[in-house]
């Protein structure tokens, strides 16, 4: 491995098994949020199997961390649970008798408590009675008390419980969110109160550590801290979000899991307390490593560590099938129940730029159930649509997900103006810095936009907060404060849900107990055919001019590693800037990778990239920029070829062609393309119709390298387009010293200026930088943006007009000292677009996401792709082993251990020394072949054996010990003492068997020849030492080693490296 690649999505490693003794052993909280009802991998909206999560297939998870932590594991749920999809409506509306779904699979998979979520309450009191009285576990909620006549029952939920494991007590203390006070006031009012969750949970804690328990585990329904939905002062409720408040302020803490924000947190460490959330839906489980160890007669908590595991792909455990299976039945049947038909396709996906059919539909039929003026309702998901031709119970439950009913309440004209205003808040004001980075603010959710028909009104962004309703009447007369009107809302909504203070008090003048989603069922099957003309009537839009386009690509800009399926547009582009004045649109990918074939990169079950999906995405964005009042220009920032089976067969020679087939006009050297020498390198750029550029690449003696062009100057037509090209300094840490020979990375700001100078001299009216340099952009409010390229940026004497960034595989895109910034991603799963406007202007940057499943991808490149990948297959497909469980990488993983147990095999040293980033990807469960292999070692480095003196060997392991690298071991373990003086900070270092290691005696060392010749920063030198370059490749080494462990191979067991 050369270099350290960032995945694209969240890093997780997996939690290392300590070895078991009487007095230590390792606790396991297992632990999963916001399920919702996903029980089954089923997507009853698509009526299409869903792989990407589900229950079921986090039992698997469970299972297998109870077959390796047996008597050692909690399970935990931080609520939201009965309410989310239609399997839970069905339950909870429509067959009421037996075993609640959601309860039946919990009580099959043990789980040993579950926090309260406030969507519990939605279908009333008396239906959560029923199904707690089902569960065999408690919903615990310390800050919920019982009020009026529910005193006199049995309480519905304990503050805590205690449960034993391996002879350890652990308290499990739950809470939930206040808000539920406001969102089902009906279902509590008389019954529940729910008061502050900071204090409640400080009783608790203080009351189980009272009664002796050696770990405290707290399981809550509460963000970490974000801002309240609700507003805090008028409606008198405590804050929302905690969870951050509780680690800090509660005492007797050891591990906080949370959820309601459907966010994920892998391993978050707030005052000595750790914090862990897993994605919502059961997308991913996690799983805190408490270890413990028994001093003075009592258990302590002597390190903690998170990580995530992905649901993606697991198997489904067979038992939840079964217990789910009648439910899952019925709701299949429930929602293919056909209503009605409509002749024309109804998309939502511009319902929040634009007025559009399916939203009418929404908000007509509650102003006409109601009588009501004017009605409100919020575009909840994008990818609603009504397809033509029949129209199904699922296709109407998608567009109103939620079980609210339907209200009307009377409101003044200033109300109806402060609502509108309030509602606005999902953009920000167009000029702003944060606009420039997204139009769209995070931090609002889209269910919190609402839509009102009855009105014409404007909504101008470029106004402050307050001043956006520029436009404003109801039947053609301008509103006035004074004036009064009847709306029709949800419940929700009405009762103060998403913060909508300015409707406390206004009067209810119409309720029904029937849902909205009921309501537009019934309007279906009494219409039988639907039509748009029917119920649309255009009324409200965006100013100024052309910001519904700028604010669709914001919304279609979504962060790489969500979860959800990704959004489909009807169409793509949203480009209507570019039909005046003269422009260029420059197209930015980065570290391709050879990913010729489309890749599930993040494990969410579809898939991004691949060839044929890249070029038609390519084709899509330049048919956008029609000439000759646009011009476009597709650029690389590095790392083009290493990475695939399909590529690195051919030393990245079809990538080339991919490449040279559709126009590349130019890239950075990235630090792996050297990955397979020089000769390799220059072979490529020969074939290459495009430059491959690094202008602070030099010779030894600071000259520029002969064969590695600065720049290029390229003739359009209309425009003449400099391109300069430079890759990261890190290059010379990350790159074998024998494939550097000669060469050199220095700081980029010098060499660049100078070249866009002489590009500008040379009549060059735009200049590019592309580089294999990194950035990166905060993922919730993408108001900040760091790294390497950015700094570059700040740092240009002089400007150029778009950089492309490379290397971190991350998103960014951002402004920096006037320059348009974008990186996207990695491997082909987006492009990022720079439109530069020549005559002067603002610039327009987006980036768009490559799906193959929401593209026509090209027919001749996936032909290619094809025909490449048929011819590795055979090999790759050869099997291997088969794994117990899945194996993950990272500074925690055991995938690193068990690479570093097959060099020492494969070498026969004493000990092996393993670099963190050498290892690609984590090993998943079931059968393995030579291709998953080469996913996780695809570099084809060579084994070497390092004979060293057993001081040199101490010396060097205080050296890495204290390091920033990340590395694993095997044959011994190490502990560091970072505060000790150098010198004295490797306290133990011990080979297997119990010998520590000998100053005076020899060892053997294996590892790759990238780490001997310095990579990484783990290279061993000292007097006398020896090396033996082996002629093993590393995963082959891997393959072997593998194949001859007792089957199915287990991680190993035990912390190697331990750092205080």
């Amino acid at each position: 491995m050369r270099a350290p690649l960032i995945a694209a999505g969240l890093l997780l490693s997996g939690a290392p098994v300590a070895a078991q003794t009487a007095r230590s052993f390792d606790l396991i909280v297992a632990s999963t949020t916001d399920v919702h009802g996903r029980l089954r991998g089923w997507d009853y909206y698509a009526d299409a199997p869903d792989s990407a999560r589900g229950l079921a297939r986090a039992a698997t998870i469970v299972d297998s961390l109870r077959r390796a932590h047996p008597g050692r594991v909690v399970l935990v749920d931080a609520g939201d649970l009965l309410q989310g999809n239609p399997l839970t409506y069905v339950s909870g509306r429509r067959d009421t008798v037996g075993a609640h779904p959601v309860i039946a699979a919990m009580n099959v998979m043990q789980y040993d408590a579950a926090a309260v979520g406030n969507h519990e309450f939605n279908y009333g009191i008396p239906r959560l009675r029923a199904a707690l009285r089902q569960a065999r576990f408690p919903f615990l909620a310390a800050n919920a008390e019982p009020i009026g006549a529910e005193r006199q029952r049995p309480r519905m939920f304990a503050p805590s419980r205690i449960v034993v494991r391996g002879g350890v007590r652990i308290g499990i203390v739950g809470a939930t969110t206040p808000g539920a006070m406001i969102w089902d006031r009906e279902n509590l009012a008389g019954r529940l109160r729910i008061g502050d969750i900071v204090p409640a949970v400080r009783r608790a804690v203080a009351d189980v550590r009272r009664r002796g328990v050696d770990v405290v585990v707290v399981v809550m329904h509460s963000g970490l801290g974000e801002q309240a939905s609700y507003d805090t002062t008028a409606s008198h409720l405590p804050s929302e979000n905690v969870a951050g408040r509780v680690a800090h302020e509660v005492p007797g803490i050891d591990l906080v899991v949370f959820g309601h924000s459907h966010k994920e947190v892998a391993d978050t460490t707030i005052n000595g307390v750790l914090l862990m959330q897993p994605r919502n839906w059961a997308t991913s489980v996690g799983v805190a490593t408490l270890s413990l160890a028994r001093e003075q007669g009592r258990w302590r908590v002597t390190d903690k560590r998170g990580t995530l595991v992905r649901t993606a792909r697991q198997a489904e455990q067979p038992a939840v099938i079964a217990a789910v299976d009648r439910l899952h039945q019925a709701t299949v049947a429930w929602v293919n129940t056909t209503l009605g038909s409509t002749t024309a396709a109804w998309h939502g996906d511009s319902s929040r730029v634009t007025d559009t059919p399916l939203i009418d539909f929404i908000l007509e039929v509650e102003r006409k159930v109601s009588g009501a003026d004017l009605a409100s309702s919020a575009a909840f998901d994008l990818n609603a649509s009504l397809d033509a031709g029949p129209i199904t119970i699922a296709e109407v439950a998608r567009l109103y997900p939620y079980d609210n009913t339907l209200r009307a309440i009377r409101i003044t004209g200033r109300q109806l103006r402060d609502y509108l205003e309030f509602s606005s808040r999902y953009y920000r004001t167009v000029g702003s810095a944060d606009a420039a980075r997204s139009l769209v603010d995070p931090s609002i959710p889209g269910f919190n936009f609402d839509i009102v028909a009855g009105a014409d009104y404007v909504l101008d962004l470029s106004k402050p907060l307050g001043q956006r309703v520029t436009s404003l009447t109801v039947r053609g007369r301008p509103v006035t404060d004074g004036d009064s009107f009847t709306m029709a809302l949800s419940n929700y909504r009405q009762s103060g849900g998403g913060g909508f203070a300015m409707l406390q008090g206004a009067p209810v003048v119409y309720e029904t107990q029937e849902e909205i989603r009921d309501l537009l069922i019934a309007e279906v099957r009494a219409r039988g055919v639907l039509r748009a003309a029917d119920y649309h009537t255009v009324n409200w839009r965006l100013a100024p001019e052309g910001i519904a386009d700028a604010a669709q690509r914001a919304m279609r800009a979504l962060p790489f590693d969500r979860t959800t399926a990704p959004a489909r547009p009807a169409a793509p582009g949203g480009a209507g800037h570019l039909g005046s004045g003269r422009w260029l649109r420059v197209l930015g990918t980065n570290d391709f990778h050879g990913a010729l074939e489309p890749q599930d990169l993040a494990a969410e079950g579809f898939m991004r990239g691949g060839a044929a999906a890249l070029v038609a995405a390519l084709r899509q964005a330049r048919a956008e920029c029609v000439a000759p009042a646009c011009t476009s220009i597709w650029v690389d920032g590095g790392d083009q070829w290493q990475g695939t089976p399909a590529s690195n067969f051919s030393f990245g020679r079809h990538v080339v062609e991919v490449f040279n087939r559709h126009n590349l006009a130019a890239a950075a050297l990235g630090n792996h393309d050297l990955d397979w020498g020089q000769d390799t390198l220059r072979a490529r750029m020969r074939e290459a119709r495009y430059a491959i550029l690094a202008a602070n690449v030099l010779d030894s003696l600071g000259r520029d390298v002969d064969w590695i062009p600065n720049d290029t100057l390229i003739d359009l037509g209309t425009v003449k387009v400099g391109v300069v090209g430079a890759t990261s300094v890190e290059l010379m840490r990350t790159q074998r010293p024998s494939i550097l020979q000669g060469m050199q990375a220095v700081d980029p700001v010098g060499p660049v200026s100078a070249r866009v100078r002489d590009l500008r001299r040379r009549g060059a009216e735009a200049v590019i930088l592309v580089t294999h340099i990194g950035a990166s952009c905060d993922r919730q409010t993408r108001s900040v943006c760091t790294g390497e390229a950015v700094t570059l940026a700040e740092r240009l004497t002089d400007k150029v007009d778009a950089l492309i960034a490379g290397h971190s595989h991350q998103g960014a895109v951002t402004m920096v000292n006037g320059v348009s910034l974008t990186e996207a991603w990695q491997r082909g799963s987006a492009i990022g677009i720079i439109d530069i406007p020549l005559g002067g202007g603002t610039p327009h940057r987006e980036l768009r996401n490559v799906f193959p499943d929401s593209t026509r991808p090209d027919s001749a490149e996936a032909a290619f792709v094809e025909g490449i990948a048929r011819g590795v297959r055979e090999r790759f497909a050869a099997p291997v082993a088969t794994l117990r469980e899945i194996i993950r990488r990272g500074d925690n993983g055991k995938l690193g251990d068990l690479v570093a147990d097959a060099l020492r095999w494969a070498t026969g040293a004493d000990i092996a020394v393993m670099n963190r980033g050498g290892v690609r990807t984590d090993l998943n469960a079931g059968p393995m072949t030579y291709g998953d292999v080469f996913q996780v070692q695809p570099f084809e480095n060579k084994l070497v054996r390092i004979t060293v003196s057993g001081a040199d060997l101490l010396r060097y392991l205080e050296r890495i010990g204290v390091g920033t690298s990340g590395f694993h071991l095997s044959g011994l373990i190490v502990e560091i003492d970072r505060q000790r003086p150098e010198g004295s900070r490797l306290v133990r270092a011990v080979l297997d068997g119990g010998r520590p290691i000998d100053p005076a005696r020899t060892y053997t060392v294996g590892m790759t020849d990238f780490l001997a010749e310095g990579g990484d920063a783990l290279g061993l030198t000292g007097r006398g030492a020896r090396t033996e370059t082996l002629g093993i490749i590393d995963r082959d080494a891997l393959a072997n080693y593998l194949k001859q462990l007792p089957q199915p191979v287990a991680p190993p067991g035990g912390p190697r490296l331990i750092r205080r």
